[in-house]
Parts: C-alpha cells; sequence; structure tokens
C-alpha cells in the first residue's frame, strides 16, 4: 500500500472521527486515501486558521484529538497562531501537512520555505508545538505518527505537527499498521500519598481556605463531580479562573464566580482574606492576577498556597507555594477528599462573610442585569445569553471587549457549557472555530459572543456552517470599533489612533458591513437588533431554529469595560522602578 494509505488506516484505528483542513497540491495524495475512508468526516474549513480553531473546540468537546490537514508553505503557515493559541491553553492537535518531493529541497520551488534550509517549516513550528518533524521515509511515518500523537496527549496536553513531503507519501510499503493504543500512555499521574496528607493537614489548618480550579481541572474527566464532592463535604468556597468558569455551577451557594482582571468582586474579596488557596490547575497568569500586582487579588504575605498542577513547570513560576505538587487534578481531589474529614461546617464563619461578600456582588450588578437603555447595554446581552443557555446549549467566547461583560456578568449553570481561548488569545477562535462543536453534538446549540473586529477576521465561517446544517447562532457585539483597544489607549494617552475606530476615510463617517445580510448571503439567517427589549427573543428563536444564524447586535457604546474593583489593565512602563510583585529583589535606588 502508499504510504498514505496506511496514514489513512492509522487516523482510523487511533478513533479519529473528524479531520478539519484546506485542499492543497502539496496533500494530493493524503486526500486521494482519505477518498476510500468515508467514515472519517473531513470538513473543509474556509481558511487554514479556522480548521485549526475548528480541531481545538473539537477536541475541548470532545475530549478527542482530531487531523489538522493541510498543503505547504502559505497553507501551512496560515496555522501557525492558531497552534500557538492551542499550545498556550494545553490543546492537543495533530497537524499534518503536505511538503514538496525530497527530489526539490533546497532548489527554492514554489511554496518551498528554503531561505535557511529546506523545507524549513519545522524551525517554525518548534516554538508553538510540543514536537514537530518532517518525514524522510516511508516506513517509518507510522511510527512517527505514534510517537507524536503520545507527546500530544501526554503530560501537559498540546500541538504537534508532522510533515509529509510528495515521494514520502507515495511510497510503497507493506505489513501492519501498527495502532496508536500500542503506543501510548495511560496517564491520571497521582499526588504522593504523604503529600496529599500534607495537604489535608494544611487545610485543616486553616481558617479562612479557598479552592481556585482553573482550565486544567476542565480538561481532567470528572473534575467538576470531584470539585463539588470536595466543596460540600468539606464547606469551601470555590473560586475559578477564566476558562475554569462553570465548573462549580455558579448558582452554588459555594460558588464565588471568577477571579480575575474582569472577575467578580465577591472572589477578588475573599482571595485577598484567605490565608490558604488550594490551586488544581491553574496558573496565576497575568489576566487572572491582575499582572501578578502585589496586592490587587491575591495577598502571598498572608496566604499559603498549595498548587496542583500537570506541569511542573507551572508551579511556583508567578507566586511562591507552601506545597508544590505534580499530578491530575481529578485525582488529587478525589484523594484529598478521601485523606481528610471533619465537619461540613468547620469554616461556618468563613463561609458566611463570603456569601456576604456574594451578596453585595449581585446587589451592585442588578441595575446592568436589568438596564432599560438601548443599544444594549452589553453586561445585560451577556447575561441573557446564559439565561436562555441555562438548560441548554454552549457558549463559547471570543476575544475582545466581550470578555469583560461576559466574565462578570453572565452566570454559568453547567460545566463543560463555557468555552474561552484566553491564553494566546487570538481574535476570530470563537467565531471561526466553534461550528466544530456543532459537527461533533448537532443537537446541542452553540452560542458565539464576538466583537464585530473578530468576526470580520473569518466571517465565511458560517459559509462552513451553512454546508454543513449546523446549529451555531453567532452573536455580534457591533459597536463599530475595536473597543478594548481604544479605551485602553484613551485611558493611557487620553486620545485615539484611527486604527480603533471602523470608519470611511475620506469622510470619518462610521462604518460597518451589514452583517444580517452577509449571513443571508450564506445562506444562514440573519437579523439586526437595536433595542434592549429585542435580543433575548431573537436569540430565543435562533437557538430553537437549529439554523446557522447571525445575530447583530448594537450596544451601547458608552459603557466602559468592566474591571474588578479597584483594577485596570495597569501595565508597568517605567524599565527604571521595580513593578510592586512578591519578587525579593528590587532596582537598587
Amino acid at each position: 500500500m502508499r504510504t498514505v494509505d496506511a496514514v489513512a488506516e492509522w487516523l482510523e484505528a487511533a478513533g479519529t472521527t473528524h479531520y478539519y483542513g484546506y485542499a492543497g497540491g502539496a496533500v494530493w495524495p493524503l486526500l486521494d486515501a482519505l477518498v476510500d475512508r468515508p467514515e472519517l468526516r473531513g470538513v473543509q474549513a474556509k481558511h487554514e486558521s479556522h480548521a485549526v480553531h475548528q480541531a481545538d473546540i473539537h477536541y475541548r468537546t470532545t475530549g478527542r484529538v482530531a487531523a489538522v490537514i493541510v498543503t505547504k508553505g502559505p497553507g501551512l503557515l496560515n496555522c501557525v497562531g492558531g497552534v500557538a493559541s492551542a499550545m498556550h491553553d494545553g490543546i492537543p492537535l495533530l497537524v499534518i501537512a503536505g511538503s514538496g518531493p525530497t527530489h526539490f529541497m533546497g532548489k527554492g520551488g514554489m511554496q518551498e520555505l528554503f531561505y535557511a534550509g529546506f523545507d524549513d517549516a519545522v524551525p517554525v513550528f518548534k516554538p508553538v508545538t510540543k514536537g514537530a518533524w518532517l518525514a524522510v521515509r516511508p516506513d517509518t511515518v507510522i511510527d512517527l505518527l505514534n510517537h507524536a500523537l503520545r507527546v500530544a496527549t501526554s503530560g501537559r496536553p498540546g500541538p504537534v505537527l508532522i510533515q509529509l513531503p510528495l515521494d514520502v507519501q507515495l511510497g510503497e510499503v507493506e505489513g501492519q499498521v501498527e495502532p496508536p493504543v500500542r503506543r501510548s500512555v495511560r496517564q491520571r499521574t497521582r499526588v504522593d500519598a504523604a503529600d496529599v496528607t500534607e495537604a489535608g493537614r494544611l487545610l485543616a489548618a486553616a481558617e479562612r481556605p479557598v479552592l481556585l480550579v482553573g482550565g486544567g481541572l476542565v480538561r481532567s474527566p470528572g473534575g467538576a463531580q470531584a470539585l463539588q464532592a470536595v466543596a460540600e463535604q468539606r464547606g469551601v468556597p470555590v473560586v475559578t479562573s477564566l476558562p475554569g468558569k462553570g465548573l462549580l455551577g455558579e448558582e452554588h451557594p459555594l460558588s464565588l464566580g471568577c477571579v480575575g482582571r474582569s472577575g467578580t468582586e465577591c472572589a477578588a474579596r475573599a482571595t485577598r482574606e484567605a490565608d490558604l488557596v488550594i490551586a488544581v490547575g491553574a496558573r496565576f497568569s497575568d489576566n487572572h492576577t491582575a499582572n501578578w500586582r502585589k496586592g490587587a487579588i491575591y495577598d502571598m504575605d498572608i496566604t499559603k498556597v498549595v498548587q496542583v498542577n500537570v506541569d511542573p513547570d507551572e508551579i511556583g513560576r508567578n507566586y511562591p507555594v507552601e506545597l508544590g505538587l505534580v499530578g491530575d487534578g481529578t485525582a488529587f481531589l478525589e484523594d484529598l477528599l478521601a485523606a481528610t474529614d471533619g465537619p461540613a461546617d468547620a469554616y461556618a464563619g468563613w463561609v458566611q462573610r463570603v456569601a456576604g461578600f456574594r451578596d453585595e456582588w449581585r446587589a451592585s450588578i442588578e441595575p446592568v442585569l436589568t438596564a432599560p437603555t438601548s443599544p444594549i447595554h452589553p453586561g445585560r446581552m451577556c447575561y441573557e445569553v446564559g439565561e436562555v443557555l441555562a438548560q441548554r446549549g454552549r457558549v463559547f467566547i471570543d476575544i475582545g471587549d466581550v470578555i469583560q461583560y461576559a466574565e462578570p456578568y453572565m452566570t454559568v449553570r453547567r460545566p463543560g457549557t463555557w468555552h474561552i481561548s484566553p491564553g494566546m488569545a487570538e481574535m476570530g477562535w470563537a467565531a471561526q472555530g466553534a461550528s466544530a462543536a456543532c459537527l461533533v453534538a448537532p443537537d446541542d446549540p452553540a452560542v458565539v459572543l464576538t466583537g464585530d473586529g473578530a468576526f470580520m477576521m473569518g466571517p465565511q465561517a458560517v459559509a462552513t456552517a451553512v454546508e454543513h446544517g449546523l446549529p451555531v447562532t453567532w452573536v455580534i457585539l457591533n459597536n463599530l470599533e475595536l473597543g478594548i483597544e481604544r479605551k485602553g489607549a484613551v485611558g493611557k494617552f487620553g486620545r485615539s489612533h484611527p486604527w480603533y475606530s471602523f470608519t470611511i476615510e475620506a469622510t470619518g463617517e462610521p462604518y460597518t458591513p451589514d452583517f444580517a445580510a452577509l449571513a443571508r448571503s450564506f445562506g444562514a439567517e440573519g437579523e439586526r437588533i437595536e433595542e434592549a427589549g429585542q435580543f433575548r427573543p431573537a436569540l430565543e428563536k435562533a437557538v430553537e431554529s437549529g439554523r446557522p444564524t447571525v445575530l447583530d447586535v448594537a450596544i451601547d457604546v458608552t459603557v466602559p469595560s468592566y474591571f474588578t474593583k479597584g483594577l485596570d489593565r495597569f501595565y508597568p512602563d517605567t524599565w527604571g522602578a521595580s513593578y510592586p510583585s512578591y519578587g525579593q529583589l528590587k532596582l537598587a535606588r
């Protein structure tokens, strides 16, 4: 058989159900082999970056790795940003790219990256993957695939790249295709029992403990159930990072919501006062900690930290830890519960205090959630999305000002219904990739919250949903600008560059495409929302319709970006002054 026939057989043996990508001459042989595998559903995106985002979201919603198949040169280079996004968020992808024949390497042919060597795509991808390889022999390709998949899915997961030259794809091989299960690693690394006991002692000695959970626990099977069991049986309040939003339903009495730059005020108050934070699958990133500024969200002068992560590089990276433990988050929580006992009201006074924080917070935002102004307040809009999806559906949050409203104001009741990619923060991740969620679960509608800037980076993603009949609803926050950029620049410099606003250059008039008409031109439904009262009925109709729909929503542009009380973006900009963090050394005066 041809090498590509072996690759197609391997993909089926790997449990692949879908592959994403875009056609090109360098992968003609592989696509030809896949013609004989109709059970593997191929989805051609409208751009290679869309395909990467779709495979990313495929994994987030199914826990299964999807392949991305692209051609050489610009086709492969179009994947760099999306692959980096997956790497930052720990999402395993298998990118299979074509290459010219080995006979032509170094000759500077069309689409060859020959500038510092021959077909130099592998060095481009090494910084943004867990591994990148150029295959040089037909009889080692399956070995390479097995190794790459093991690398992608072990430890902290991430994307990998294999590049297949054209003649390697067409090389003839014989024998058995070894399935990846024979080379895979079953992993659920458990923290040593003595260390779990030590964590239990720290919890027993604490007076004001908080459980902090992040994206690592989201992708640990059973994480939500283990978290709820520990929280309820030990009576410990829970806060989440942005990716972990909703891991404990946000109506639960022990849930304080997200903690971060745009998190809830009650969560920030609790973490500032906590004497112990047990962090499971959380990295203590910049947005989550208000750029690690001392006393902004955490007060490490009074707080001990137990940090649990599958990646030892993340432990103690940004804050000192009392106990740094390498292990799976779900397994740790299960073991912690088994190793500790005591009444569920051991921290009753503390729980009552933070419940007061939560009540104050909820009272303070009520005017936002019911704001009667038109166009709609973006905070009210995000809140109503959460209400419409209370029992059914999922939400995908794009990058931009929308995060500043969805994080604090939306209530997420069901684990697994909130999805966001805040690490590399590539605009268009949600708008371009969410269709994959409905490809694998077509009865569960998806709502995308995106800005007009992010949506314009790839509106042709709507065509993919139309082609496959997918129940995706795009809700576009249309403010005719890159809102978070303009507001940040004006706050810093007192003026705005023309790039931040969408205008007609000759006249200065605000400009926006007719997104509803654009949607209809693709074959989707499209509606423009001008009044606050129109939004929720339109969203409910779109979700129930099962049709791809674009809601172009005019929002109140006078509303500032939301930041947790007392916080802002606060980037250090003076080289000669030390940053107010927890580092031990400061610049000498």
